[in-house]
């Protein structure tokens, strides 16, 4: 998110200084258009992410069960069978045995099955976030919340969910996103993308 944006004397994060001169005016809400639509591409890659990590996670547990339940059943079956006088087949599905413990440290190593849940939960906040944005949007301002009380808390949704989730998207993911969303005419996406442009100040309003 760009955080450089201010629309009175004090950070829009600041809780004593100048929030309370905040009103709903075009620049605020231009600003907090581009933070929704930024919002939307966070939500749409932690789902990505999500989707992705789940399912090869899922895969890996089939997998794993599937050869415990194998391995068990062949060595009833197999029993104490030799083939050419010198290979027992319970070799070969003993071998069964060393394929699990390498899946089960895949599990452990790649911890997709954790990947995925943090994905799913910052997805969550993602959307939570753009929700409470559009909410405020789409109605008059004289029914909206306190300007000022309102971007207070919305800048510390947004810093928390930025510091723990930005760092867990993948390249690839940012570029499909880029690559989605980048052709919407005036679709902010976020510099996360790869899309930088430059620092936005406060213009007063010609009277």
């Amino acid at each position: 998110m760009t955080e450089s944006s201010q629309t009175g004397n004090g950070d829009i994060g600041d809780t004593s200084i100048g929030s309370s001169l905040l009103t709903w005016e075009p620049s605020v809400e231009q600003m907090l258009a581009r933070w929704c639509d930024e919002a939307k591409c966070f939500e749409w890659m932690h789902t990505e992410a999500f989707t992705y990590y789940d399912k090869w996670a899922r895969r890996l547990v089939i997998t794993s069960n599937s050869l415990i339940a194998l391995s068990g059943i062949s060595n009833v079956v197999a029993g104490d069978v030799v083939i050419n006088d010198f290979f027992k087949l319970s070799w070969l599905f003993g071998g069964l045995s060393v394929i699990i413990s390498i899946t089960n440290m895949l599990q452990e190593k790649l911890a997709y099955a954790a990947k995925s849940i943090e994905h799913d939960h910052h997805a969550t906040l993602w959307n939570l976030i753009s929700k409470k944005i559009e909410e405020q949007l789409l109605i008059p301002p004289a029914s909206r919340k306190d300007c000022g009380t309102f971007l207070k808390y919305l800048k510390q949704d947004l810093t928390q969910v930025t510091m723990t989730g930005n760092s867990l998207i993948p390249e690839d993911i940012r570029e499909a996103c880029n690559e989605k969303f980048g052709k919407i005419q005036d679709f902010e996406l976020p510099e996360i993308c790869g899309k930088m442009e430059h620092t936005k100040i406060y213009v007063k309003p010609t009277p």
